[in-house]
């Protein structure tokens, strides 16, 4: 492979270790119409319903996810497995996208399988899948050296990672160059470092932390020889909000340092979200796989660093599948030429595990699972114009009258021709398209403008007239002009 090298055969080392491996796969909520909508506490109500009405779905469950987690924006949800064999992930996957799936069936909403929603993220809300790898010998704990090791080895190939998984091309309705939009556009997915171990010295230290939000220091006396003492940093500052790190009380990540060492792994953050139960298994797949690797290579041979990692990264980020990536020696190989190097270089460490790759590396691409560009109907295109570019405050004279209802289910008419002022709003209908259960991609989006006034929303049709408009910035200004008595 390009970053390292064996200096001696060691075929017996891998089957001396194990490889745990967790998912964290993170979904949109959609309602009928394919928008978005804030369902995550109900969703897990009512999961919460379905396993207190079946013990036996409890007691499997039980032994494959940890839990369903809330997530910053309500219209998000994710479950976790436990960490696991690599031949027991399939299981899981299954069990947790069911759980789901059931849940959301409870409540009449969908789960999406994309990582951003093609009109209504910007960005956020934005998912994504994690998955943790940890590899120690069999009876004991991944050490400082392994986790190092393991972080290394996928850190040189994560541009192959994005590339394999990049499949959010449609950003704020529209198709961007970008294969990956929620790696482009995401706050927490920043680039991380090549992992070093630092051993405190013998001496008394200042050691920089974040403290309640701040940087501050603390004072290290001494460190003896415990295995606590080495730990494996990537960044100075701890962060573990970033594209791939290595995790647990071995690591400088503030948040980790009173976690079991037990929970010591490699979380990967960058992949998209997959529609296909193969496509995120033959991901984790060629991690495990990778994870074995380099062990072996730790105490077999070299790891050396890419040293054309970012420009590799960004074009990963932006051309996805169809990206070349640039070699020690100045060539260039493409990402299918590299993954098939990849997998045939691994392939040994899947029999040891007891999985095998399934749709890689051509089953994957052969089948359209990426989002396409979607057809738009505007009912009034020229008033969703002026919406988009900031003037969401306007004054309408609508073109004939219609009736209107409330929250309540209350009717009013509103009369025609005369100026009415309130908020431009937007209502989006979306067709689209289910596989297992699972909204699998967008076909046509029809955009209807309305006029939030005072607790109604007017639906707008072609002939209503926009006679003036401001910005909410104008808007303030003028608010806070005139209480001064300008």
């Amino acid at each position: 492979m390009w970053f390292h090298s064996k200096e001696k055969e060691n075929v017996d080392l891998a089957r001396k270790y194990e490889v745990l491996c967790g998912i964290e796969e993170e979904f949109l909520i959609l309602d009928r119409d394919g928008t978005l909508i804030e369902a995550a506490d109900n969703l897990m109500v009512k999961a919460a319903q379905l396993l207190e009405d079946n013990s036996d779905l409890l007691d499997s469950l039980r032994l494959r996810i940890r839990s369903l987690d809330a997530e910053p924006n309500p219209a998000q949800i994710e479950y976790v497995t436990l960490p696991l064999k690599p031949s027991q992930l399939e299981d899981a996957v299954k069990a947790g996208r069911k759980l789901l799936i059931d849940a959301g069936k409870k409540l009449d909403v969908k789960i999406f399988t994309q990582s951003l929603h093609p009109v209504q993220s910007d960005p956020h809300p934005i998912v994504g899948t994690h998955i943790n790898v940890s590899v120690q010998k069999k009876e004991n704990l991944m050490k400082s050296e392994e986790l190092k090791a393991v972080h290394n080895y996928l850190w040189n190939m994560l541009p192959e990672i994005i590339s394999l998984s990049a499949n959010s091309p449609i950003y704020q309705g529209k198709k961007n160059n970008i294969a990956t939009n929620r790696c482009a556009n995401s706050t927490v997915l920043k680039p991380n470092g090549f992992a070093q171990i630092q051993i405190p010295e013998e001496k008394p230290a200042l050691v920089p932390m974040q403290y309640y939000g701040r940087m501050r220091y603390q004072l290290k006396i001494g460190s003896g020889e415990d295995e606590f003492s080495k730990k494996v940093i990537t960044n100075k500052r701890g962060e573990r909000l970033v594209d791939l790190t290595p995790r647990g009380p071995f690591t400088n990540i503030q948040d980790d340092k009173d976690e079991s060492p037990s929970r010591n792994r490699v979380e990967i953050r960058v992949i998209d979200v997959q529609h296909h139960l193969e496509d995120i298994l033959d991901i984790a797949y060629l991690c495990c796989y990778s994870g074995l690797h380099a062990i072996d290579l730790a105490n077999s041979g070299k790891m050396r660093r890419d040293p054309h990692h970012k420009e590799n990264l960004d074009k990963a980020i932006s051309k996805g599948a169809n990206a070349s990536f640039k070699r020690e020696n100045g060539e260039y190989i493409t990402f299918r030429d590299s993954l098939r190097q990849w997998i045939q270089e691994t392939s040994q460490y899947g029999e040891i595990l007891g999985v095998k790759i399934k749709n890689l590396p051509d089953t994957k691409f052969e089948r359209k699972s990426i989002q396409e560009e979607l057809g738009v109907e505007f009912q009034t295109r020229k008033i969703e114009k002026i919406r988009q570019q900031g003037n969401v405050y306007a004054t309408v004279i609508l073109n004939e009258s219609r009736i209107v209802e409330n929250d309540q289910g209350e009717k009013y008419k509103v009369t025609a021709g005369r100026p009415i002022q309130g908020e431009l709003a937007v209502k989006y209908n979306l067709d689209y398209e289910e596989e297992d259960e699972l909204v699998k991609s967008f076909r046509n989006i029809k955009i209807t403008n309305m006029l939030n006034v005072q607790g109604l929303s007017i639906p707008l049709k072609l002939g209503d007239r926009v006679q003036s408009v401001q910005s909410r910035q104008e808007s303030l200004l003028e608010r806070l002009l005139g209480g001064f008595g300008f």
